[in-house]
């Protein structure tokens, strides 16, 4: 097996892929249950969910400036969908393709094949480029891979004449139950157009060249078609996704927070609803339309007080599902045919389409702990609930919930214990071996080349050991006897014991002085070098243990630690774990978030929301480049750190004192309070990085339920404005118009007790 280079040279010369027209397919009509369009990042984005199926459709906008215009069908069935590039037949002319909402609707086809069509306008004559059917994993890896495909998704062409098109791609494994599985992309003609159409000579390794012949001076228009045979999965719509607004009992934020969700009127209720199925919840759209399980745990944490048990417990159980016989948690669920493709590199080509099961991220197995305590222990709706919910029987393997979670959770004890035992280097939980990658910063580049990240270290061990004992002294799970150096124990005592030392000494190896005149150096140096203004630097008010200038020293806690333990130096937004998932968050360690809140570069906040990642302090000035606003974890903002970040603070000042109107969701508070709450001064200091985070996060409302977004910068004005990151990014890394955990922000109200929407 070799890989196949796909240049834009190469698609212009002879690739031209795809389409296949249809026979009369019969349309079934149903009643349309979710239909909203979004624009963003340049691409216009359609969403349809019905009786029949489930379905995104991405157009380049007619606002691109790009001479290419790409269509993307993306159907959480099987994670299967089409990807095309059309690009103007006279290079000097400029191409609009447009879909039109109206006609965007479920359709079927012989063999129980079930997708979307849609009708294309064209305005000038076009032709065909590279075309991909089958796996969105696949036609993912294109995108954001330089342009390369493996030869295995070739499709084949079914059917062509001057009107009509139907590209077919066979999965890699033939049948299922006597049925062939896989996926067509069909184009017919509708009006004033018709194609030209010559085949390759060499079977599947020369693509078609299709050409789309426009009459002059008319709109040609196509109707396009993606089905796949791939069992379509049921959605949950708002009503039972989320509590209903107004019932007994609830708190003012919370029914703040609820308005418009339940019974459908504000449409991101329906943006949410899109994402979730009866059997999972899915990451994003178009690239992540499956299963993730960080994802998942994350979205949950903020959505949960808002969701209905049933929901709340459809996430949780796709997660206990997918636990491993470790108790390791999966990360990623690969279906569909790209299944077979990973099984065959895998060297097991027996398991033909099986679902591969990913489980190389260290964070994804500390999530789950936490996030099942605070559901049963704090939320009204998840207590009395954890008994039935355990004794589930799984059905993707065998065993109860409770017995696949006992899993999970000796799992995580026995990686935390070493450090309990000696806190050392040495015992801090690294990447899995030979993995570049283990938490969310999921890049080779997102720590620093690091291995030992801070976030998982620093929050979500000790947060895990904290939840692990309160489910045990709860009788939620077993709090039986443990033997450890000869000495018995209960579960939640030794849990408890670890904690504590993990969070006593954890941090303290991330953490970084810099004297001050080194600082101001470095961040004159760092501003030249990505194209700041040295404006940046002055004005910066002072606030509590920081000055602006160089005399006193930087401290802040790394992003990662490399093998030997020395520290990536750079600022980033992982304090935010800490703050929303972990216990006895000290005043030293709230500091270090007040001063991170401080205007870049010299903090993390911009006038278009908190990057995360800030490579300016970094004596490695390499990381001035890797984590640059071109790269997908670099100096950009995701949406969902800045939700962390706010819920988190939100909750340690919730410890100190109550503004009823903006809880939405309940943290008992630890007995006795913390004892920095009595510091007036400090907790001022705290409140007024919540105010400049919220300043911030409000300076980019449009894109807060995106994924991702990158700045431009404005060297007169001193502002930045958000951009699209995929057309700066040089592996073509784009953003998701729809992201799960941005949605996290529908669980947030700001400090004036307002949502974000």
């Amino acid at each position: 097996m070799h890989l196949v280079s796909l240049s834009l040279a190469f698609l212009l010369s002879l690739v031209r892929i795809l389409v296949h027209a249809t026979s009369g397919a019969a349309i079934l009509p149903s009643d349309t249950d979710v239909k909203f369009q979004i624009e963003t990042g340049g691409n216009n984005n359609y969403f349809l969910r019905d009786a029949l199926t489930t379905a995104q459709v991405l157009v380049s906008s007619s606002s691109s400036n790009a001479s290419v215009r790409r269509v993307v069908v993306a159907l959480p069935a099987g994670n299967t969908g089409a990807l095309t590039y059309f690009l103007p037949l006279n290079l000097s002319d400029k191409l609009n393709v447009t879909l039109d909402n109206s006609t965007l609707r479920s359709t079927t086809e012989d063999f129980d094949n079930v997708g979307v069509q849609a009708n294309l306008a064209f305005s000038q004559n076009a032709t065909m480029g590279v075309t991909i059917v089958g796996a969105v994993r696949a036609m993912r890896d294109y995108v954001e891979g330089s342009g390369t495909m493996h030869e295995i998704f070739n499709y084949t062409v079914a059917h062509a004449n001057s009107t009509s098109l139907r590209l077919h791609r066979q999965w890699i494994n033939g049948t299922a139950n006597g049925t062939f599985k896989g996926a067509d992309l069909y184009l017919n003609i509708l009006s004033d157009a018709q194609l030209n159409i010559t085949l390759g000579n060499n079977g599947t390794f020369t693509p078609p060249t299709v050409n789309v012949i426009v009459q002059e001076g008319e709109t040609g228009v196509i109707q396009m078609r993606v089905l796949t045979n791939e069992s379509t999965i049921q959605g949950i719509d708002s009503g039972e996704l989320f509590l209903p607004a107004g019932s007994p009992n609830q708190s003012d934020g919370l029914d703040t927070a609820l308005k418009g969700l339940s019974n459908g009127t504000d449409v991101h209720a329906e943006q949410v609803s899109f994402l979730t199925f009866k059997d999972k919840f899915t990451a994003g759209g178009w690239r992540f339309l499956t299963y993730f399980g960080r994802d998942s745990m994350i979205a949950l944490r903020f959505l949960m007080p808002l969701l209905t048990p049933n929901a709340t417990e459809t996430a949780l159980g796709a997660v206990i599902e997918r636990a491993n016989s470790s108790g390791a948690l999966c990360h990623e669920e690969t279906i569909g045919d790209y299944a077979s493709f990973v099984n065959i590199q895998n060297n097991q080509s027996e398991l033909g389409n099986q679902p591969f099961y990913d489980y190389k991220m260290i964070d994804t197995d500390l999530y789950l702990i936490p996030t099942l305590a605070h559901y049963f222990l704090d939320l009204p709706q998840g207590r009395g609930r954890a008994s039935a919910f355990l004794r589930r029987n799984a059905s993707l393997q065998d065993g109860t919930y409770l017995e696949l979670l006992n899993r999970t959770v000796q799992y995580n004890l026995a990686l935390a214990l070493p450090f309990r035992s000696t806190p050392n280097v040495t015992n801090l939980l690294s990447f899995r071996p030979g993995q570049p990658v283990g938490n969310w910063r999921d890049s080779n580049e997102g720590t620093g080349y690091g291995p030992i990240p801070f976030d998982v270290n620093v929050a979500l061990v000790p947060a895990n050991l904290r939840a692990t004992a309160r489910l045990a002294r709860s009788g939620i799970i077993d709090n039986g006897a443990m033997v450890l150096r000869n000495t018995t124990t209960t579960l939640a005592d030794l849990a408890d014991a670890a904690a504590s030392v993990w969070e006593e000494k954890a941090a303290s190896f991330f953490e970084i002085s810099i004297n001050g005149s080194v600082a101001e150096e470095r961040l004159q140096n760092y501003v030249a070098a990505a194209n700041l203004s040295e404006a940046l630097l002055s004005g910066t008010t002072a606030t509590a243990g920081i000055e602006a200038g160089n005399t006193v020293n930087k401290i802040f806690y790394a992003l990662s630690l490399m093998e030997d333990g020395s520290p990536v130096e750079v600022l980033n937004s992982d304090l935010g774990f800490a703050l929303l998932y972990g216990s006895n968050v000290t005043q030293e360690y709230l500091q270090r978030v007040v001063e991170a809140l401080q205007p870049f570069p010299r903090g993390l906040l911009t006038n278009i929301g908190m990057v995360v990642a800030n490579p300016a302090y970094d004596s490695n000035t390499t990381n001035t480049e890797v984590l640059n606003r071109a790269a997908y974890h670099g100096t950009v903002v995701w949406s969902w750190q800045q939700g962390l970040m706010a819920a988190g603070i939100a909750r340690q000042l919730g410890f100190c004192h109550s503004n009823a109107s903006a809880i939405v969701d309940p943290n008992p508070a630890p007995l006795p309070k913390p004892s920095w709450c009595g510091n007036v001064t400090f907790v001022d200091s705290l409140v007024a990085a919540q105010t400049r985070l919220w300043t911030s996060i409000r300076g980019a409302n449009d894109s807060i339920f995106t994924e991702v977004w990158t700045y431009s910068f404005n060297n007169s004005t001193n502002l930045f404005s958000p951009a699209d990151l995929a057309i700066i990014s040089p592996q073509g890394t784009e953003s998701d118009a729809i992201q799960l955990w941005s949605y996290g922000f529908l669980g947030l109200l700001d400090p004036n007790g307002d949502t974000i929407r």
